[in-house]
Parts: structure tokens; C-alpha cells; sequence
């Protein structure tokens, strides 16, 4: 019985050994290892770069972008530009010349305004944003948003009811009602947090949108960006009803529209740029971005 407790012990002890042993070999190998990458390095053979936020975007990854805001995770929504393979296979057997992915009939006046903003936005508007951003907090921020939002809210209304939504039109009603008075000209949104009513954004766009009104043929605007035919009617429109006309007289009326394009921008101001400087065609990959979002907000169902 002494021989098998001491046959035991020996056996622990030994294992032990073993164990205490492996730890070395380990180690041995990851100095091996980090010698071994050091050398590669020193012979200049290193690892390929990790891809850039447009390539995981295009490829259908999430990526994250750091900003003055903090770091922003962009999941991309992935949607179809072309055919499947199996249509496309039996168009190229029908017709062996392709079809476009996109037909940009305003190609040549889109390219020129878009690199008349991108000089516009590097040499104006951002240099506007940075400083914009550095005066005025990112809580402040927020509350200016608020109360341009606010103010839009009966333009929200007048577009639901003329789509026939009227739980969406009732919600516009109760936040401007409540946000104006309780919310302090809506600074504050108390509609959402004290009552849960939700923003009910509906655009003219929206609207004709609802009446079958396609989206038309791809528009870059000055300053504003990315559109279409269809967009710019509403943003005509919407700058002709906006309530903000009817409260405030020019020039101040301006300033403040002024005020509302640069603090919409500020958040997004480094993303554009990190974006741009990695896209080896911006204007291509600015173009199919607004394109699926098209895609994705046809796709989307409004909830009832």
C-alpha cells in the first residue's frame, strides 16, 4: 500500500516536471518565431497592408473610422449593382455585349460640380466645420440639430397626410406641439423620451415617391452633394415651405440656413474626407453609395 502512495507521488511529480517543462519549449518557439518575423523584417519582406475602409465597404465589411466624433462603425447594406450570374450568364448568351451597370446620362455636368464641392468643401466648408466644432460642444451641436428639426415638423406633416399616412402625420403634430413648448423651442425632445413618439421624417421626395414618381437620372447639387432629378425637386420645394421662411426675414434667414448646412456637415466632415483620399474614383464610389441607399430605402418597409 506505502509502495503504491509512493508510485503515486512519483507519478505526480513527474507530470509536474513535464508540465513545468513544455512552458520553455513554448517560449522557445515564439522567440524562434519573433526572430524569425525580426529577420523578415529586416530583409524587407513584410506583411501586406490591411485594406482600407472603402475596400471592406466594397466588399461587404463592417470597418471603423476615426473621427473628431470618436470612432464611427460603418455597416455597410449590401445591395445587387448588377445582374446575378445566372441572368447575367443567359444575357451574354442572348447579347455578348454587356449591359452598364448604371446609366449616368449627366455624367459630364455631375463630375463638374462634384469637383467643384469637393474644392468648395476642402477649402470652405470644412475649414467652416472644424472651427464650428471647436466653438460650440458636441451636446450643443445636437440641441441646434433638434430645433432645425423641430421647425420642419409641419412640412413633415403636410407630406404624410398628402401620402395618406396618418399615424405618421399625428406624430409630427404631437412632437412640434410638445417639443416647441416643452421642449424649449425643440432644444429638447421630450415627445421621444417622455412619450415615446418617434420621428415620422417624410420628405417631399417621400412623397412623390408614394404617387409611383421615379427617382430620374443621377444629380450631383452645388454644396448639397449626391441627389436626384427627383431629390431636387423636393429640396426645391422644401426650401420654398419651409416654416423657417414665414419666422425669420432675410438677411437673417441666411444665416440661419447657413448655420443649419454647416452644423448638419460637422459630423460628417472627416468621414468624407477619409473616404475621398481612399477611393481611387470618389466620384464613382460616392455615386454607387447614393445608389444603394436608393435601393435599400425602395427595399425598406415602413412599419404600420
Amino acid at each position: 500500500m506505502k509502495h503504491r502512495y509512493a508510485l503515486s507521488a512519483l507519478l505526480i511529480l513527474a507530470l509536474t516536471g513535464c508540465a513545468n517543462n513544455a512552458e520553455p519549449a513554448a517560449n522557445t518557439a515564439g522567440n524562434s518565431t519573433s526572430a524569425s518575423s525580426e529577420s523578415n523584417t529586416a530583409a524587407g519582406l513584410s506583411k501586406s497592408p490591411p485594406p482600407s475602409a472603402v475596400e471592406q465597404l466594397s466588399a461587404g465589411q463592417a470597418t471603423q473610422i476615426t473621427t473628431s466624433q470618436g470612432t464611427i462603425t460603418l455597416v455597410p447594406t449590401v445591395v445587387d449593382m448588377q445582374p446575378l450570374a445566372a441572368d447575367t450568364a443567359a444575357t451574354v448568351a442572348d447579347n455578348p455585349e454587356p449591359a452598364p451597370l448604371y446609366y449616368d446620362p449627366l455624367e459630364g455636368w455631375n463630375r463638374g460640380v462634384f469637383r467643384f464641392n469637393h474644392v468648395a468643401y476642402t477649402y470652405a466648408l470644412i475649414p467652416l466645420a472644424k472651427g464650428y466644432e471647436k466653438v460650440l460642444p458636441a451636446p450643443v451641436r445636437d440641441k441646434v440639430g433638434n430645433a432645425f428639426a423641430n421647425i420642419r415638423e409641419p412640412l413633415n406633416l403636410l407630406n404624410n397626410v398628402l401620402a395618406g399616412d396618418v399615424k405618421g402625420a399625428s406624430a409630427n403634430f404631437g412632437r412640434f406641439v410638445i417639443n416647441s413648448t416643452v421642449g424649449i423651442f425643440g432644444l429638447f425632445d421630450p415627445a421621444n423620451a417622455w412619450f415615446e413618439i418617434a420621428e415620422s421624417k417624410q420628405s417631399i421626395a417621400d412623397t412623390l415617391g408614394y404617387y409611383q414618381v421615379g427617382n430620374g437620372a443621377y444629380l450631383v447639387l452645388p454644396i448639397l452633394g449626391q441627389s436626384d432629378v427627383r431629390g431636387a425637386t423636393s429640396v426645391v420645394g422644401e426650401a420654398l415651405l419651409n416654416p423657417l421662411n414665414q419666422l425669420v426675414d432675410t438677411p437673417d434667414l441666411y444665416y440661419l440656413q447657413g448655420l443649419n448646412v454647416i452644423n448638419s456637415f460637422t459630423s460628417r466632415a472627416d468621414l468624407y474626407q477619409t473616404l475621398y483620399q481612399q477611393a481611387s474614383d470618389p466620384y464613382l464610389y460616392f455615386r454607387n453609395q447614393h445608389l444603394q441607399g436608393i435601393k435599400r430605402d425602395d427595399a425598406y418597409v415602413k412599419p404600420e
